[in-house]
């Protein structure tokens, strides 16, 4: 006479109890990550306030779950309290939700790796001073590689019009020079280009 689930369940011991504590905690977090989570986790990533492999993290914690309920039916199998052909089905599921869920998230890891940073060049030229101001100073919080490339325009605003825009430009000279090798005034300008042009920064098309 088979054993139902129930039965089984009664008899099973205290580590296949553990176990299914903690098939509860893995479910219930890779459905909290994959139904509320993903869009922050996209944009934290985004933002780099997290790595891509977070992108992957629902997925991970459903292969997680599925290979502990897999491991949990298989003793239950084998000790005679579960149908084989019951665990199988279900296991089966479980596998077949992964493989729909898991191309969205690689997809969504691998365009994270494409992501690339505003260009400032066309907003280091905006007619309006706050914009240029602002593209001045968020040209030295980019990493150097990027960041060198504005240097050419940054020292050209050193005689922009406006104050704001010029002090911005100038921080970002030093910041980027790690010292301030042009100074101010109307020697600053060639100062800079002297500098940046013996760094190897060649000069603005």
């Amino acid at each position: 006479m088979a054993v139902s689930p129930t039965e089984g369940w009664a008899a099973a011991p205290r580590l296949l109890r553990k176990a299914r504590l903690a098939l509860y905690v893995l479910l219930l977090a890779a459905a909290a990550v994959t139904l509320f989570g993903a869009p922050a986790l996209e944009q934290a990533v985004r933002e780099g306030r997290a790595p891509r492999a977070a992108l992957i993290l629902a997925p991970a914690l459903l292969a997680a779950f599925i290979a502990l309920f897999a491991a949990y039916r298989f003793t239950l199998v084998r000790a005679g309290r579960y149908l084989a052909g019951k665990a199988f089905v279900q296991v089966g599921l479980m596998v077949l939700v992964l493989t729909l869920a898991l191309p969205g998230s690689l997809e969504r890891w691998r365009s994270a790796g494409t992501v690339r940073e505003v260009d400032l060049s066309r907003h280091l030229r905006a007619p309006d001073a706050e914009a240029r101001a602002l593209a001045a100073e968020l040209a030295r919080h980019r990493d150097p590689p990027d960041a060198l490339r504005y240097v050419p325009r940054l020292i050209e605003l050193l005689e922009d019009g406006s104050p704001e825009v010029r002090r911005q430009a100038r921080a970002s000279l030093v910041a980027l020079a790690g010292q301030d090798a042009g100074g101010e005034g109307a020697e600053a300008v060639p100062k800079w280009r002297a500098f940046w042009r013996a760094h190897g920064v060649s000069e603005l098309r």
